[in-house]
């Protein structure tokens, strides 16, 4: 990743970080049962989060270094394809999809939104870190 692919990237990161947990969309659900659910919720979100945040702070941490280059452990590397992942949520809820199937579905106005741009930038991203990990 040249250091211009790397600022992009870092730049959705730091857009998108400050959205975590804010949707519901973006939250591990449990229980189809909306108390046993809300239950879940209490209790487990705030540990979910912390690991969320955690996740994303080591992929800026990588971006931010002055290396040219960098190589991801397998460990880093899942973290990265987890980190991704939890971002690409918050782009899809601010883009308002919540079921499979959306890129079908999609209109003009969303495919121009930043949001639609940073979630095909991330899954690009992400396709290429599970590449390399099965390589």
């Amino acid at each position: 990743m040249d250091r211009r692919e790397r600022e992009i990237l870092l730049r959705i990161v730091d857009e998108l970080r400050p959205g975590l947990g804010d949707d519901p969309r973006t939250r591990l659900h449990a229980y189809d049962d909306p108390h046993l659910d809300e239950e879940y919720q209490r209790y487990s979100r705030p540990e979910v989060e912390q690991v969320r945040a955690a996740d994303i702070d080591a992929v800026r941490a990588a971006l931010s270094g002055s290396d040219d280059r960098f190589r991801l452990s397998e460990e880093e590397a899942l973290t990265w394809v987890r980190a991704l992942n939890h971002l690409r949520l918050v782009a899809g809820a601010r883009l308002g999809i919540d079921d499979d199937g959306w890129e079908e579905r999609s209109d003009a106005s969303m495919l121009e939104r930043e949001e639609y741009a940073m979630l095909v930038t991330l899954g690009w991203v992400q396709e290429n870190v599970v590449a390399a990990l099965g390589s």
